[in-house]
């Protein structure tokens, strides 16, 4: 008599196999997706090089930086995640050798004639005016008129800074044989200068006057202001040629956040008016 005999499923069944390859694959897949998305989803790091330059950027030892400039890269970070902007301190003598040097990649509040070579950088349309003025302690014999001559007159001026006065010289030993001038490195050493009469005309940025004025309203009347420019010039955001980001993306992002009344309060706190096209 034959004995019934019922047969079990084992491990090695054809069908467990092939699940078993499935669910690896797919395991596998999914791995790999979340792996390119993670990394495609990571910002592209972009360097800003800053340098005392209120009240675009006010940069001092010991204390975090702060000003127009650093309240623009914060929101500029804010509008999107594409990429992720940090700043990078330099100087006005160093930034061009810092640049070459690949330290940054973008310098903000520029302008092309100051010592940019075109074919290492591209520049956004400009997006806000800027000058210089000549200034010196008011007196009822000083007329603007004074200014039109600057010959033997104590100039106060910043060192590596590019003046139209000087035809853009900035190396400090040609400056000393052409003209009487004491350089430095901060704006309001010149202003301190120029009211303690250790200098007779200070070259002073009009926004940093601009901005000193809207809390000492009453040295408007201590001080007369040029009424000419020493020179006048577009600021623009300047990249790096192939670097991490184009002046194109650069500017579409910097005009989308002048557009946004999200941030409107940057340009009323500084007292600037963006250009917006």
């Amino acid at each position: 008599m034959r004995m019934l005999t019922t047969e079990k499923a084992s491990p090695s069944s054809p069908w467990l196999g092939d699940f078993c390859k499935l669910f690896t694959s797919l395991a596998v897949f999914v791995f790999v997706v979340f792996s390119i998305t993670r990394v495609t989803a990571e910002p592209v790091k972009v360097q800003i090089g800053i340098t005392h330059f209120p009240p675009f950027y006010v940069v001092n030892d010991g204390i975090p930086h702060s000003g127009l400039g650093i309240d623009l890269i914060t929101a500029m970070n804010d509008i999107q995640s594409g990429y992720h902007f940090s700043t990078v301190e330099t100087s006005a003598r160093r930034r061009h050798l810092m640049f070459q040097k690949g330290d940054y990649d973008v310098s903000l509040f520029d302008h092309l004639e100051w010592g940019w070579d075109s074919t290492q950088v591209e520049a956004t349309r400009q997006y806000l005016q800027g000058g210089e003025r000549y200034i010196t302690l008011a007196g009822s014999d000083i007329t603007p008129a004074y200014f039109e001559d600057l010959t033997g007159k104590k100039i106060g001026a910043i060192l590596g800074y590019h003046y139209k006065f000087t035809n853009y010289e900035t190396d400090p030993a040609a400056l000393d044989q052409k003209f009487n001038i004491s350089l430095v490195t901060r704006q309001m050493q010149i202003l301190k200068m120029v009211l303690s009469k250790r200098v007779e005309i200070g070259v002073m940025t009009e926004s940093f006057l601009e901005y000193y004025f809207q809390s000492h309203q009453d040295m408007r009347s201590v001080l007369l202001i040029s009424e000419h420019y020493d020179q006048r010039y577009s600021f623009v955001g300047i990249a790096r040629r192939k670097g991490p980001i184009s002046a194109a993306k650069l500017e579409e992002i910097l005009f989308s956040l002048f557009r946004d009344e999200r941030y409107s309060w940057i340009a009323e706190k500084y007292g600037v008016k963006w250009e917006k096209p």
